[in-house]
């Protein structure tokens, strides 16, 4: 039994011994990188790569046909954060912080004869938190002889130079973008009130143009005993760009009036009529006002915006029906003098309120 345990320690010591000279290790040599990063710097290297046991093999040793594992010291995330650390000139008081992911780091070798392609393989991405900002992909080489391990480190450091050198440039031209999406919220809302429209049938609201008799085109529906019909309504439109982990919304309000739909009857085609015709185009003005600070106001989730915004929207189209109804139901249809100038000083009040029309 005694024996038995001797040899067992002895072959786990040679085993060990063995897989300890496996792996050679890459130092990398220390010089400065061309990069000089102005508002950024590296607080974390992290290595996501499924085998992070080493970068690769080579033949090491002249004449040598047997591949030795390669690897960085203190591993390949390691490695690199110390070789940053002291090569790549860092502001680490007032820059902001990034993370580097590793996804490819690899050294691959193909050998013939006493010849030998040396290959070194590098994906790295830029990390903000768990935003992506832009990975770049690179590899160079070297043909030498069977002995091509002295050749990585410095096809390590050209790689880690021309990296960081197309990074630092494209974080430049990025720079404002990158910060605003750190530092500010996940959707940035910007409403926009529509000027024209492509359509010559409709008509784009401002209070500088007041509706004509003639623009009430449609027939007239004789069976109803009103006067005139507007058909107006609230136009939506919204387009959006996500960056870097925020999204830039802008969202189009536009109220229309439709002249091929609104008509006025011949006996009704008088001052009076318009007028009223005139208070529903505003009315819908004043809520398609209220809809855009609504969505200024609103909290948005980056994965809901898109239903918030048609909720908000039928929310402010429910509300603006609901108006209409009560203001042809109060002034008859604009039958009722009394009524019908209570609602006129009340519209202009509203309209006197709303800063989205007079801002142009």
């Amino acid at each position: 039994m005694n024996r038995y345990f001797f040899l067992l320690m002895i072959s786990l010591y040679a085993n060990h011994s063995s897989y300890a000279q496996e792996i050679k290790i890459v130092r990398l040599k220390q010089q400065k990188l061309i990069t000089r990063p102005a508002d950024y710097w590296f607080d974390a290297v992290k290595d996501d790569r499924r085998d992070t046991s080493d970068i690769g093999s080579v033949r090491a040793g002249i004449f040598s046909k047997k591949m030795t594992r390669i690897n960085l010291p203190d591993g390949t995330a390691g490695g690199i954060h110390e070789f940053l650390r002291d090569n790549l000139v860092q502001d680490t008081l007032y820059a902001l912080p990034l993370a580097l992911h590793i996804s490819r780091f690899e050294v691959v070798e193909q050998t013939g004869g006493l010849h030998a392609e040396s290959e070194v393989y590098m994906t790295l991405s830029f990390f903000t938190g768990n935003n992506k900002l832009v990975e770049y992909s690179i590899n160079s080489s070297v043909s030498a002889g069977v002995d091509a391990f002295k050749y990585i480190e410095g096809l390590i450091r050209q790689n880690l130079d021309t990296i960081f050198y197309q990074f630092d440039k494209w974080f430049l031209r990025n720079r404002n973008d990158v910060l605003a999406s750190i530092r500010g919220p996940a959707i940035l809302v910007n409403t926009v009130f529509g000027k024209g429209i492509a359509d010559t049938g409709m008509i784009v609201y401002s209070p500088k143009t007041r509706l004509k008799l003639d623009d009430f085109e449609g027939k007239p529906d004789n069976y109803l005993p009103a006067a005139a019909a507007t058909y107006s309504g609230i136009d939506l439109k919204y387009d959006s760009e996500t960056r870097y982990g925020q999204t830039r919304l802008t969202v189009t309000i536009t109220s229309l009036f439709d002249k091929a739909r609104s008509w006025c009857k011949a006996n009704s085609r008088n001052e009076e009529t318009l007028q009223h015709e005139q208070r529903h185009f505003d009315i819908t003005a004043v809520k398609a006002c209220e809809l855009a600070e609504a969505i200024r106001a609103w909290s948005f989730k980056p994965e809901g915006y898109i239903k918030e915004i048609d909720q908000l929207y039928k929310q402010k189209q429910a509300e603006t029906e609901r108006m209409q109804d009560q203001y042809d139901d109060e002034t008859k249809h604009g039958q009722v003098a009394a009524m019908q100038d209570k609602w006129n000083t009340l519209v202009r009040e509203m309209l006197a309120k709303q800063s989205c029309y007079y801002q142009r």
